[in-house]
């Protein structure tokens, strides 16, 4: 068993720990090389980052430029369509 993970281990690990919670020796391994590696832990922050984007939704993204008719237009083609598919 290896204390010590490579960079390559630690971005799979972070991955993977955005799905799920690590355990064990790698939890702890990848731990220890992020508080020991500034590009890995800023890898880390980027994914966090990103994640959180991604689950709030980004403010500037397609329904902020579309008018409320454009919007109630397209729920209702999306409405008919889900119609058509019973």
């Amino acid at each position: 068993m290896n204390l010590m993970l490579g960079c390559r281990d630690v971005a799979r690990n972070v991955s993977r720990a955005r799905d799920a919670n690590l355990q064990g020796w790698a939890r702890a391994a990848t731990r220890i090389h992020l508080f020991l590696c500034p590009p890995c832990r800023a890898y880390a922050r980027d994914i966090a980052f990103l994640e959180q984007r991604i689950r709030s939704g980004s403010p500037d993204g397609p329904q902020d430029r579309l008018s409320a008719d454009a919007r109630r237009r397209v729920r209702d083609a999306l409405d008919k369509q889900g119609d058509n598919d019973l």
